[in-house]
């Protein structure tokens, strides 16, 4: 399966920003994990500071990109000397849609579009009949609900009466978290009306999977300093 995004380069860890505040918000040091080791120790005045390391960039809804960030804040004492490690999460989750393949046999056009998270405001972003690659969609730290229309376009041949609309929404919820996959999975159902015309009713069952969550793997990068 290809993507548009390498996810794999998420989990080296030199492609982070590293980035060490002091109490008085000077930055003592701010470059790539690939460089830290070789910047160590750092010197820091007593009193709190701040170590981040992050990569990607952050947009409401994108197949090319998502951020990942870790954050640690504390305070440095007397003669102290600590090395510390920053759990590195994205802040989106990530959604796919599989239709079923008959979707095709009863509708001549089908997609989704989402919205509805705060990051999106009044926007939305959509996937086609023929999508493969998933959205990463930014999310509040507790997570959101999203909002998805399912268009469809049934075929002439199966709209049984000169009273069913042949176009339709079908409109719901689900919640989405941080560092988790979701797929929603939409089969057609189709009833033949009898008589043995082809027209009948043809309907969606959709079913949301968290099961194909990849293994969450934390990104460590150490960093110490005197």
């Amino acid at each position: 399966e290809t993507r548009a995004l390498d996810e794999a380069s998420f989990s080296n860890t030199d492609n982070y920003t590293v980035v060490v505040t002091d109490k008085d918000g000077y930055v003592k040091m701010d470059c790539k994990g690939s460089e830290v080791a070789s910047k160590m120790p750092i010197t820091l005045p007593i009193g709190s500071c701040t170590v981040k390391a992050y990569y990607g960039t952050e947009a409401p809804a994108s197949r090319n990109s998502f951020y990942v960030l870790g954050e640690w804040n504390g305070n440095i004492k007397t003669d102290q000397k600590e090395s510390i490690t920053l759990t590195c999460e994205p802040t989106c989750g990530r959604i796919k849609v599989d239709f079923d393949a008959d979707m095709a046999t009863y509708y001549s056009d089908y997609n989704v579009t989402f919205s509805g998270t705060k990051a999106l405001e009044n926007g939305t972003f959509a996937w086609s009949k023929n999508d493969n690659d998933p959205w990463y969609v930014a999310l509040d730290k507790g997570g959101e609900d999203i909002n998805f229309t399912i268009n469809t376009t049934t075929k002439d041949e199966y709209v049984n009466s000169a009273n069913q609309e042949q176009t339709y929404a079908y409109t719901g919820k689900f919640r989405l978290e941080r560092n988790k996959a979701y797929k929603m999975h939409v089969n057609v159902e189709y009833h033949p009306s009898q008589g043995g015309s082809t027209s009948g009713e043809v309907g969606l069952t959709i079913t949301i999977d968290e099961s194909t969550n990849d293994k969450n793997e934390t990104i460590e990068g150490p960093v110490t300093w005197i």
